[in-house]
């Protein structure tokens, strides 16, 4: 009739985390668990300080690479100015993959699965 399958609590316990992890994938390592240990692997200050850290490194990278070949080649202007755009465009692009992986930015996902989790073509 209507009598739950034969188990202890920590078998429920292990199917309500996969089915809440299932309707909710992004929750999976970053979620706060009941017991209240939040086991987040970044906090807010430590994103802002890995974006800003990032963006300036690979500016400061591209600079210093287009110096010393535009010193060595003789045309200071061009490679600062391209290696320093490619710097800040690898800056960026580092900065848009540590917050996608923090779960702060959502892109579009290659699952086949709508936003409610269920499959688009069902």
């Amino acid at each position: 009739m209507g009598h739950a399958p034969a188990g202890d609590d920590e078998d429920f316990d292990e199917r309500l985390r996969r089915a809440r992890q299932k309707l909710d994938p992004r929750s999976g390592e970053f979620a706060v668990t009941d017991e209240g240990n939040g086991d987040s692997s970044m906090s807010s200050l430590g994103v802002a300080v890995r974006v800003g850290t990032d963006l300036v490194a690979g500016l400061a990278v591209g600079v210093a690479i287009g110096y010393a070949l535009g010193h060595w080649f003789g045309y200071k202007a061009l490679f600062l100015s391209v290696f320093a755009l490619a710097g800040c465009g690898a800056g960026m692009l580092n900065v848009w993959r540590v917050l996608k992986d923090s779960g702060m930015v959502s892109g579009p996902k290659d699952d086949g699965r709508s936003q409610r989790g269920s499959r688009i073509d069902d």
